[in-house]
């Protein structure tokens, strides 16, 4: 499914949903990611495809293709460890434009350093 207009999004929530059904409005084709069988269900008819699936797998996110994305979102937020190993492994992978959510500042900066090349706080940014 990798193509120009594809995204790959890992972590269906609020976040990492809305996200996704924007890229989806927007024209884009994207690819959602999550561990939660849940989550996977509800966005099942929302997404070009969904897949439940642990983003902090290396070898899982290879046989997905994610590094064939040239774009990918982390919306992982409450679990830091999964956010932080996930843009880790994309960033091993060679994803060249990573984008990850963070809760804190000290979790944005730790994003920043394996890898991503945009942090977001969503969260900061609706309190303003």
């Amino acid at each position: 499914m990798p193509d120009d207009d594809g995204v790959l999004v890992i972590g269906l929530g609020r976040f990492g949903t809305a996200l996704a059904e924007m890229l989806m409005d927007l024209g884009h084709q994207v690819l959602g990611v999550d561990s939660d069988a849940g989550n996977v269900q509800r966005n099942a008819d929302r997404l070009t495809h969904v897949v439940q699936a642990d983003g902090t797998d290396d070898e899982v996110m290879r046989q997905l293709g994610a590094g064939e994305f040239g774009r990918a979102v982390v919306g992982i937020g409450t679990d830091l460890e999964a956010s932080i190993l996930t843009t880790s492994v994309l960033a091993d992978l060679q994803v060249p434009d990573i984008w990850a959510k963070a809760i804190t500042v000290p979790h944005g900066r730790i994003l920043e350093r394996v890898g991503a090349h945009h942090v977001v706080f969503p969260e900061h940014d609706m309190g303003r």
